[in-house]
Formats: C-alpha cells, sequence, structure tokens
C-alpha cells in the first residue's frame, strides 16, 4: 500500500496504536518494530509540498508511479529537507534511483540533517560502491562503505537508522556499516552531487529499527568492507577511479585465521605482472614488518578489517642511521617501513608506522619513513601516518615522473619535513598534527617539497586542519624548499587553502632550507582561518582569479583524466 505523507492525525494514532499492539509492521519487505510514523510522501499528489529546498531543479515527475525527480547534473549540492530540526531518534528509508551518475557523482539520502552542510549520508556512488557518511560543516567522515553493484536506472532501498550516538545503513537491506557521532538532532534529506536521481516511498518512524532479513527477491550480492567488528568482509572495497574491479580477495590476520599471517606474503603471492584489482583485508592486530608493493605488481587494495584505522597498523623501526647488517646505513628512503612502488594503489582504514625511537638512539641521521611513494595514481583513504622526522616520503618514481596519490580524510603526524618529496599529492579534509620538540621557538616543519621546476603542482592541502600535540604558539613552519643534492630544478610548491591553521602556526611560515630561498619556491594560501592564519608579507596569498587552477581535481588530473575525488 503506498503512502501519502499528509496523513490525517486520527491515522497516524490509529497507526502508531496498532503498531504497538502488534510490535511489529512490514516495510519494504523488511519486519521491524515501530513506534510510530513521522512522516511519509509517496509523491502521489504530484508536488513538494512539505519539503525545503536547496540547490537543484526538483519536480515530481510519472515513473511508473509519482516520484521525486532532481534534474540539474550540474549542480554540486542539491538537496531537499523534510521534517523538523528537534527529531532525535529515527529511521528514514527511501527508494532511489540514479539517472546520471558521472565519476564526481553522488546520489543520497541523509538523516539528521542539523543544518545545510551538516548530517549523515547513505550515498550511491560511482565504481560501485555504496557509502556511509558523517558530514559535518561539509567534511565527510566515512563511517562503512559496502561494494555492490550501482546501476543508473535501478532502484534501490536505502535506509539510515539514528539511534542515540550510533548511526547504522543499509542498501536492500545489506548493511554497509555504522558508526558513532555527535550530530544529536536533525531533518531527513535527499541529495545529488553531480548527478540526477529520483526517489519515492520516503517514510520516517520513531525509534530502532534494525532489520532482520533482506527484502523479498533482493538477495544481497556482497557483503561490507568496513564494519566495525572484527569479522572481515567477503568482498572487497572496489579500486578508486580508473583501475580495474577487484578480481581476488585474501585475508591477513596473526592468528593464523586468514590465508596468510603478513601483509608482505599476501603482497608476494599476487603474480608479477597484475592486471587485476586484488584486494587485501587485514584483521586487527600490529603488524612489525617491512613491507614493499613492486612496481610489477599494481591495482593492489589494502583495507583494515573494522574500518577503525587504529586497529590494524603496519610497522617497523628502521631509521635513516641505523646500521645495516651487511655494513652501512639504511638512508632516509631505506629507512621506510612501507616503500610503494606499483601504480593504482588504495589504502583504506589503517595506519602505517615509523617507531623508531629518537630518545633511545645518537645517530647522526635520524629520518624514519613511515611510508615512501614512488608510484602513480595513489589513494590513501582513512589512513593515519606516524612518526617523527619525515613521516609520509611522497615521491615519485624518477625525475621526470610524476607520482599522484589522493589523502582523503587522513591523519598525518611528525616534526621535522613530515610531508616531503617531489610528488603531487592532494591531502583532502585530513588533520596534519605537528608534534613538540620541546622548543620555545621551533618545532620543525610540516613540508619539505622538492617539486620539479616542469610539474605545476605538488602539494595542496584543502579543507585540512592543522593541529599540534603540545607545540607553543608560533613556533612551527608550514614548509620549507628541499633542494635534494642541490638541484636547482628542484623548486618546490605548496597550497595551504580553506584551512584551519592552529596557533603554532608562524606568522613568517615558510622558511630558507640549505642555502635556498623559500621566496623562490611556490608557496601560497588561500582563505585559510583560525589562529595561525594571520596574513602577513611573507606569507604570499593566491588571488580569486588565480584560485581555480589549484583544486584537487586541477592538481590530480594529469594527461589521463585521472578523478579519484569523492
Amino acid at each position: 500500500m503506498r503512502r501519502s505523507r499528509r496523513r490525517p492525525l486520527l491515522a497516524v494514532a490509529t497507526a502508531a496504536l496498532t503498531a504497538a499492539a502488534l510490535g511489529l509492521t512490514q516495510l519494504g519487505g523488511v519486519q521491524s518494530a515501530y513506534a510510530a510514523t513521522l512522516f511519509s510522501d509517496d509523491f502521489t499528489d504530484g508536488d513538494t509540498a512539505g519539503w525545503s529546498k536547496s540547490g537543484g531543479t526538483w519536480s515530481v515527475v510519472a515513473d511508473d508511479s509519482p516520484a521525486l525527480h532532481q534534474a540539474k547534473a550540474d549542480t554540486d549540492n542539491a538537496r531537499l529537507f523534510a521534517g523538523t530540526s528537534t527529531w532525535t531518534d529515527y529511521t528514514v528509508q527511501a527508494r532511489v534511483k540514479a539517472l546520471t551518475l558521472p565519476a564526481d557523482g553522488a546520489v543520497a539520502l541523509l538523516a539528521r540533517a542539523s543544518g545545510s552542510t551538516t548530517y549523515y549520508r547513505l550515498a550511491l556512488l560511482p565504481g560501485n560502491q555504496v557509502r556511509l557518511e558523517a558530514v559535518r560543516s561539509g567534511a565527510a567522515t566515512t563511517l562503512g562503505t559496502l561494494s555492490r553493484t550501482v546501476a543508473t536506472g535501478a532502484w534501490y532501498t536505502l535506509r539510515i537508522e539514528a539511534a542515540g550516538s550510533t548511526v547504522r545503513g543499509w542498501v536492500d537491506g545489506v548493511p554497509v556499516g555504522s558508526g558513532t557521532g555527535s550530530i544529536a538532532t536533525g531533518r531527513i534529506g535527499v541529495q545529488t552531487r553531480y548527478a540526477t536521481a529520483r526517489y519515492d516511498d520516503v517514510t520516517v518512524t520513531s525509534g530502532a529499527t534494525t532489520p532482520t532479513t533482506p527484502p523479498t527477491g533482493t538477495p544481497p550480492t556482497t557483503t561490507p568492507t568496513a564494519t566495525p567488528t572484527t569479522t572481515p568482509p567477503a568482498s572487497p572495497t572496489p579500486t578508486p577511479t580508473g583501475t580495474p574491479p577487484a578480481g581476488d580477495t585474501v585475508v591477513v590476520a596473526k592468528d593464523g585465521s586468514g590465508a596468510y599471517t603478513s601483509v608482505q606474503a599476501a603482497v608476494d603471492a599476487v603474480p608479477a605482472g597484475n592486471t587485476t584489482g586484488r584486494t587485501i583485508v587485514i584483521r586487527p592486530g600490529t603488524y612489525r614488518e617491512l613491507v614493499t608493493i613492486p612496481a610489477d605488481k599494481p591495482h593492489l587494495t589494502l583495507v583494515g578489517s573494522t574500518g577503525d584505522a587504529r586497529d590494524v597498523v603496519i610497522t617497523y623501526d628502521n631509521a635513516s642511521g641505523t646500521p645495516k647488517p651487511d655494513g652501512g646505513t639504511y638512508g632516509t628512503s631505506g629507512s621506510a617501513s612501507v616503500t610503494i612502488d606499483g601504480s593504482d594503489f588504495t589504502a583504506r582504514h589503517l595506519t602505517f608506522a615509523n617507531s623508531f625511537d629518537e630518545a633511545a638512539h645518537d645517530y647522526s641521521a635520524e629520518q624514519a619513513v613511515a611510508v615512501l611513494t614512488r608510484a602513480d595514481r595513489l589513494v590513501f583513504d582513512n589512513v593515519r601516518f606516524l612518526g617523527n622526522q619525515d613521516t609520509l616520503y611522497h615521491n615519485s618514481a624518477n625525475s621526470s615522473a610524476i607520482g599522484r596519490a589522493y589523502f582523503r580524510d587522513c591523519y598525518v603526524e611528525g616534526d621535522v619535513d613530515f610531508i616531503f618529496g617531489r610528488g603531487t599529492g592532494v591531502f583532502d579534509r585530513c588533520e596534519i598534527r605537528s608534534l613538540d620538540r620541546g622548543s620555545s621557538t621551533n618545532n620543525g616543519y610540516v613540508t619539505a617539497p622538492s617539486t620539479m621546476i616542469g610539474n605545476p603542482y605538488g602539494f595542496l592541502f584543502t579543507g585540512c586542519t592543522l593541529t599540534t600535540d603540545s607545540a607553543v604558539a608560533q613556533s612551527v613552519h608550514l614548509g620549507r624548499p628541499w633542494h635534494p643534492s642541490g638541484d636547482v630544478n628542484a623548486i618546490g610548491q605548496v597550497v595551504f587553502r580553506d584551512s584551519v591553521l592552529g596557533a603554532h602556526v608562524k606568522d613568517s611560515p615558510w622558511t630558507d632550507m640549505s642555502g635556498f630561498s623559500w621566496r623562490d619556491a611556490r608557496f601560497f594560501e588561500y582563505r585559510n582561518s583560525g589562529p595561525g592564519a594571520t596574513v602577513t608579507a611573507d606569507r604570499p596569498q593566491l588571488t580569486d582569479a588565480q584560485a581555480p587552477a589549484y583544486t584537487a581535481q586541477q592538481y590530480l588530473a594529469g594527461s589521463d583524466g585521472w578523478n579519484p575525488i569523492r
């Protein structure tokens, strides 16, 4: 039976009493317990009364029955809201159909929308992915993902349950994931991003409504790739845009319950010359090992099984000055815990660390790299990078090669030059944490780029937050120009834009290195905020006319049009 949103109060009361008496009702083929129906709309009345618009072109059209239609494909954030801002615990469900879904598109259902940019979102995405997110002030945190066919022109039933601090999501009765958050109240909504879509049968019910079985005739095709449990997924999270779909999945577990007990053993088992996407799911634990992804093993994905990056840690403790068993020392590159030479690599929901103890050693060279990248088209999603000096060495295969990487919702910590190299990297909505070195004037440098002069794009920090554990105010530099072996063609390029800078950032945040002036480098800021974002004569700013050339898409597109951005 189709429901209309304008139900008489008597009908609502009767429905509530009936549900209370029976304890159960049937909604979309899923047996659930309800207290009352708060809102419903099947659009049979032919209008959008009761909804408030925020962007897009919305109307009711015929689609075997009346359905809500969003027709504007070039809108990055078209939303329609309903309900009240005081709603707390409830479940919202809707049938959703993507009509167009480009590489940067999304079609979503929203819950607890406390504002136009703060809500929980369950989205259909290109690349056969469904994702549950917490969005706060426009910055998204992934709570769970599911690898599943997402076809345009097909209906899917999306469902979000918000109960207390817990939010859960399902698609066609299959769990996508869950997590905790601080969004306590808010309306429901529907949303598209650079996509067109239709929605129908929107229903909001009070209380928790955990599905017990998938809808009749809709068997689950996969299992979640990231849920907050210790059970690994049975199928992989999809590889980034432009890479082959995942064709094989293996599990790594320290306790022997997987196919391998070490990450490197799983990598070694991948055949050389691999052309198929392969996923290595890693169960919780600290894996003290050196990991190398060879150049002849592209299209690999490493996924932490729980969705919490803290649960899976890959670490080692070599430093540049650590003696090698066969003589000499490792050097900076050789100190890396993880080395990535294989292109089209993805890492999700895990931690890379270098656990070298500076206080316990007195080496002349104490650079200690957690991750060294020398490949192209890399994606790091909800990944933590831990270390001190030289934590993240983002490089390329050689001085004439471009190595691109997209860091989304990541955490990077360190003190001296802890994001460095000649690679092209976009840090999107990341936390960049400077560790206290105990100085009252100089607690280190966030970046040390060595971008080659022919490459217009080095490091971009967009929508990031720069924090510190305890470094005092005015004691951390944003960066300095690194010229490896005095290479005059290494002209570093860095932009910090639309980011929040803590008080630890110096008013004059750029400084010279090894006799090379920072003023000859390509260092810029744009529309930053926070106590460390004071504009001075020593802080070059992009103009509004220049800013469109320094976006995540511009940095990563290259000659092949790569676009991993979500």
